[in-house]
């Protein structure tokens, strides 16, 4: 008797989970959803380097001096303080030049650092500052969908450093606006 009740809430309890599962599953409803889809499609901004930011010859004189070249295609370089600019041969002297490529008529926004770097001597021990300064902080891309921008700065030199060849590098950034 005992295994009778027993096979019997057995069947029904393995009927009922069963009716369970088919009540639960009459009971779903179907919903039709839409979402959207969107892509663009752009040309990716590249840049590359066509010239190096080069300050020429100068001589420090005795105190601080500054040698400064302007951001432009044919920079115009200076000197201040106690710093003397000396005669540098053609092609010597030029503002940093960057191309920029991408979608004709594309507004792009160019990031040049505001902090001082250091030249370091060849020699690896001592070091001059440079502040860099960006022909513009933006630039539209033209017809072709390439445009250029670039970097000029300002030395710091002082009296008694070593004499020879500073050199550093720096990273600019462009995005898309």
């Amino acid at each position: 008797m005992k295994g009778a009740i027993l096979s019997f809430l057995l069947s029904v309890t393995l009927f009922l989970t069963g009716s369970l599962m088919i009540y639960g599953q009459s009971g779903t409803k179907y919903v039709p959803l839409t979402a959207q889809l969107e892509i663009e499609v752009i040309v990716p901004l590249s840049i590359s380097k066509e010239a190096n930011l080069s300050f020429g010859f100068a001589s420090p004189g005795n105190g601080t001096g500054y040698v400064t070249i302007l951001p432009a295609e044919n920079p115009q370089r200076t000197a201040s303080g106690v710093a003397t600019l000396l005669p540098s041969g053609s092609g010597i002297v030029s503002a940093a030049k960057f191309r920029v490529t991408g979608a004709p008529g594309a507004q792009v926004n160019i990031s040049v650092p505001d902090y001082t770097f250091p030249l370091y001597h060849q020699g690896g021990t001592t070091s001059v500052n440079l502040n860099l300064t960006g022909s513009s902080n933006s630039l539209q891309l033209g017809p072709a969908g390439d445009g250029v921008f670039y970097v000029g700065g300002t030395v710091t030199m002082w009296w008694g450093q070593s004499l020879g060849v500073y050199s550093g590098t720096f990273n600019v950034t462009v995005c898309n606006n």
